[in-house]
């Protein structure tokens, strides 16, 4: 099985005047017709009162009536798009199937991504992807405790860069590894945050000038919302030797090996001294 689907985000508008919008479902242009999922009406609550059950099976019925699948794509999304009410499309986008099952996967990821609001995580620890990368390394054995300087092979937690900048990970062992940490997995991260974790890998060169440096850009963001991202992405890109999505399995994956890889072969060196940041 193998398919190619396009889809758009259905926003909400109530009050034109006001111009406020928010998403509320997914329109899926397939084969068979359009596939329709109002998943956050709930949402139009904040915005204006009363029930809007009626305008949303009046838009549904208009897009099933407008849409036909013998068009390109493009084409019927524009036909969508001419309906006047207070529901709209927009964050065009397209996906591929190729095994059975994996359409409702995708779709769920999606909605998941562009769609439901989202709550703050509430763990015990306050988990972050740093402290994540974190509980990985230490189940390994081979993230650094209070007492480990960073000629011990083994991973150091908040490194200091200078000028009151910290790598959230450092190792040393032939070469110094680097990793600057990048959190996108909120509703709309910062530009600023990217520009931060950019300059840390940039300086990284500075640090210990008599090695090799792989500087690393980890990031976390849903597969899904990776256009969404990119001016975040594109900002932190340049300065990495190698951009991982810790939220993507493969990525995860080679970040733990290249910090497991340097650890395995390492050779104490007694001489060897801590780089300081100048």
């Amino acid at each position: 099985m193998e398919n190619i689907f396009n889809y758009a985000v259905v926003q909400a508008m109530p009050d034109r005047r006001r111009g406020e919008r928010v998403n509320i479902g997914l329109m899926i242009f397939g084969p068979d017709g359009v596939d329709l999922r109002m998943s956050e009406t709930r949402k139009l609550a904040a915005l204006a009162a009363g029930s809007w059950d009626a305008d949303i099976d009046a838009f549904a019925s208009a897009i099933r009536k407008l849409d036909d699948p013998s068009l390109e794509a493009r084409q019927r999304m524009d036909r969508v798009a001419l309906i006047e009410n207070q529901f709209t499309s927009a964050s065009r986008g397209w996906f591929e199937v190729r095994r059975q099952g994996e359409y409702e996967k995708v779709v769920g990821e999606i909605v998941e991504s562009l769609i439901t609001r989202r709550k703050a995580p509430r763990t015990r620890d306050g988990s972050t992807v740093v402290a994540e990368i974190s509980a990985e390394l230490r189940g390994a054995d081979i993230l650094a405790g209070r007492d480990d300087e960073l000629r011990s092979g083994k991973v150091l937690r908040n490194f200091p860069m200078g000028a009151g900048l910290e790598a959230d990970f450092a190792q040393l062992n032939g070469q110094f590894h680097v990793a600057a940490v990048l959190d996108l997995r909120a509703n709309s991260p910062r530009l600023a945050q990217a520009a931060l974790k950019a300059i840390v890998l940039d300086r990284a060169q500075s640090i210990v000038p008599d090695y090799q440096v792989q500087k690393i850009g980890v990031f976390a963001a849903a597969p899904a919302r990776l256009d969404e991202l990119h001016d975040n992405l594109a900002i932190l890109r340049p300065y990495a030797d190698e951009l991982v999505n810790w939220e993507d399995a493969s990525d995860r994956k080679e970040l733990k090996r290249i910090f497991f890889d340097a650890y395995n072969s390492h050779v104490p060196t007694p001489l060897l001294e801590t780089p300081r940041p100048h």
